[in-house]
């Protein structure tokens, strides 16, 4: 893309990176909130569990079914769409009376965050003016993880500490969504339109030539995120049940604490081949999970703070690796197709733990409903560190 006459590339570049932060943080601002809700509207556990899930559902339909459009229209339009669904979902959750609203409130957030995320994603890669073109990746990824963690914070802290504590948020979160559509008028187009009819069937997937390397990157993001979701559901749960401390701040804060750790260790790698980052950061996944797990049983505050620094850590790399080794092996043209598929796999993972531990608590109890869930993300963790070992035949992935 030639330079334009109404801004530069570097500007470019940091609008979209901080529209994509945004959006993925309002995608997480609801989770300290749940409580709120419940007492307000007079629902429990298992309505918070499908709240939940329908906001995935969102971000899984609208990666399948527009995540590789940028391709074809550009990735404005799909920016400016993703812009005012979620201008939309939170008039919802402004507004919120009844379960049903926040129920559409967290599936337009979800499709919000499905279309910004392919369409950001390969912007940032067609946008960048240095010669290192690694750093799209990790801004990108950065992007991702930093907003699922600043959510739950700052959304903590309103509630805690100041009026309105369901509402004030989103008012602010509005707010800036409006400023931020507002700079994105001046963003230049990174793919002009190359179709004059456009294809409206699900363009999701990568070519043949690089869907080796996708199956690597797949099977590293899945247990990354599916730890991820697993923290961002035990946390404020072991915090408040087994620590005492019904601090919404506190909670959130050890959420961010896991996210950010994960960003800070792909920016101090970020340098690094992404195969080296896939097989050093799945290993810390799986001790992530035992000490996890072995803090979790034995009300060990050390050991699930541990495994909690840990495992961001090992997020970080390996979400960092997986999107790296993919978009080095995919061509232009497949850019945003190919990245949908990769964060479908990515949310696919996020649910699981939710969904999971919410279904088998009853007949198994909490504690015995989270042994199984982990045990099964460290089998999957355990065989895409198997996967990811073998040598691979794509160029680029190393």
């Amino acid at each position: 893309m030639a330079p334009t006459d109404r801004i530069g590339r570097g500007t470019s570049f940091a609008i979209i990176a901080a529209t994509f932060a945004l959006l993925t943080t309002g995608g997480t601002i609801p989770i300290p909130l749940y409580t709120l809700w419940g007492a307000d509207l007079g629902f429990g556990a298992a309505t918070t569990t499908w709240i939940f899930a329908i906001y995935v559902l969102g971000t899984l339909l609208a990666l399948i079914f527009f995540g590789g459009l940028s391709d074809q229209v550009g990735r404005r339009p799909l920016a400016f769409a993703a812009l005012g669904i979620t201008i939309a979902s939170t008039l919802f959750f402004l507004f919120a009376a009844n379960v049903p609203m926040l129920l559409a409130g967290r599936f337009f957030s979800g499709v919000g965050v499905g279309l910004i995320t392919s369409a950001a994603t390969a912007a940032l890669a067609e946008v960048y003016p240095g010669p290192n073109k690694a750093i799209p990746a990790v801004v990108s990824t950065a992007a991702n993880m930093g907003g699922l963690g600043l959510g739950p914070l700052v959304a903590g802290f309103f509630a805690e500490y100041l009026p309105a504590p369901s509402t004030l948020i989103f008012a602010v979160f509005i707010t800036l969504v409006t400023a931020v559509t507002l700079l994105t008028l001046f963003v230049p187009e990174t793919n002009p339109r190359r179709v004059a009819k456009i294809n409206w069937a699900p363009r999701v997937g990568v070519p043949r030539a690089a869907r080796s390397i996708y199956l690597r990157s797949a099977v590293a993001v899945f247990p990354t995120f599916t730890l991820l979701g697993l923290f961002s559901s035990l946390t404020p749960r072991f915090i408040r049940e087994t620590l005492g401390v019904d601090n919404l701040l506190v909670a959130g804060l050890a959420t961010f604490i896991l996210f950010e750790v994960g960003v800070t260790a792909q920016l101090v790698f970020r340098g690094r081949a992404p195969r080296w980052s896939i097989l050093r950061g799945l290993p810390l996944l799986i001790l992530s999970l035992g000490l996890v797990l072995t803090g979790f049983l034995l009300a060990n505050l050390a050991l699930f703070g541990l495994g909690t620094v840990i495992g961001g850590v090992g997020a970080g790399l390996s979400f960092l690796g997986g999107l790296g080794q993919l978009s080095r092996a995919v061509p232009h043209k497949s850019h945003a197709k190919s990245v949908a598929a990769y964060f479908i796999a990515a949310q696919s993972g996020l649910a699981v733990p939710v969904l999971t531990i919410g279904a088998l608590s009853g007949p198994l109890g909490l504690t015995g409903a989270t042994t199984a869930v982990i045990g099964v993300v460290l089998v999957l963790a355990a065989a895409a560190l198997v996967i990811n070992a073998r040598p691979a035949r794509t160029a680029g992935a190393d």
